[in-house]
This record gives C-alpha cells, sequence and structure tokens, in this order.
C-alpha cells in the first residue's frame, strides 16, 4: 500500500512539474500578440504555425536583408546570431488593403521574448515587409 501511494505521489509531483514547466517555459500567445499590437497589428488569437529555428551566427544576404526590415521597424537581429529562435505565425485581421489571400504576421523569440518580426503573404505575387503599420 505504501509503494502505490509513493508512486500516486511521484506520478502527481511529476505531473505538476510538467505543468508549471509548459506554462512558464514557452512564451505566450498574449506576449507575441501585445508585441504585434506595439506596431498596430491585430491578429487572431492563436498562432496557425510554429517552427524552432537557429539564427546563423554569420549573416547571408538573406538575413541581412530580412535584418534590413527588422531596423524598419526599430528591431535588429545582430545580437541573437547563433541563438536558437522560434518563429510564431499568425493571420492578420487589420491589414489596411484588400488583399487575395490571408496576410500573416511572424513573429520571431528568443528565451521566449519576442525580437523580431514580419508581415507577409505567401503566393509568388505576394510580399513581405516589416512590422511596422503602412500609413
Amino acid at each position: 500500500m505504501k509503494k502505490m501511494l509513493l508512486y500516486a505521489a511521484a506520478v502527481i509531483l511529476i505531473a505538476a512539474i510538467t505543468a508549471i514547466f509548459v506554462v512558464f517555459a514557452q512564451p505566450s500567445n498574449d506576449k507575441n500578440i501585445e508585441f504585434l499590437k506595439l506596431y498596430n497589428w491585430e491578429v487572431d488569437k492563436d498562432y496557425i504555425e510554429k517552427e524552432e529555428i537557429v539564427l546563423p551566427k554569420e549573416f547571408d544576404d538573406v538575413y541581412k536583408n530580412y535584418n534590413e526590415l527588422q531596423k524598419e521597424a526599430g528591431l535588429d537581429l545582430e545580437p541573437y546570431k547563433g541563438k536558437k529562435a522560434v518563429r510564431y505565425t499568425y493571420i492578420v485581421l487589420n491589414y489596411p488593403e484588400a488583399v487575395d489571400e490571408p496576410v500573416r504576421a511572424n513573429v520571431l523569440c528568443v528565451d521566449g521574448i519576442p525580437v523580431a518580426g514580419d508581415i507577409m503573404t505567401v503566393s509568388l505575387r505576394g510580399f513581405m515587409h516589416s512590422l511596422k503599420y503602412p500609413q
């Protein structure tokens, strides 16, 4: 009987630790949504994609160009070279002009903190621009 109680207590303790880790280790949608609101973007409350990436230690032309987009919005990826990041993608609800496809907002988080992002579509005729809201 004592063994069963110890086993049950161990299972409950492991479950509690796991739940705490899940709640505190993952960046919340709220942080990402608030980050996007700083740039006047409204998005669905749930992300549609999540991908773990590693930012290169040295930026090639693609990352140099992408970082230029970040600088337009007052951000900079330079301090995060070589770091692990997570990209969250949301559907934009308030894009200021008609577009024939869903507009997406990407947020890059390092250590659970939003540090960069972009606004884009995925078609061949699509676009990508900084988080700076169009005037």
